[in-house]
């Protein structure tokens, strides 16, 4: 799963560096095309924390495994 989470940060890095917004004649760019824009990097952003999520609650759900006791099913303590 972290090929994946590199995967989405590259994605993201590769997107910031080639991103461009439309000109207008007046007044710069678009606001319409920077709202745009805006929205696919929030998308991209909400798919690695997904990803992440995903990850974490794998890795979480793998230590409690590791914990129990297996002799008496319960959690082992320190």
């Amino acid at each position: 799963m972290k090929n994946t989470e590199n995967e989405n940060l590259k994605k993201i890095s590769e997107w910031l560096e080639s991103v461009r917004f439309r000109k207008q004649f007046f007044g710069g760019i678009s606001e319409n095309d920077v709202w745009k824009k805006i929205n696919e990097l929030n998308q991209m952003y909400q798919a690695a924390l997904e990803a992440e999520r995903i990850r974490y609650n794998t890795l979480l759900e793998d230590y409690k495994k590791t914990e129990e006791d297996p002799q008496d099913g319960e959690m082992a303590h320190d």
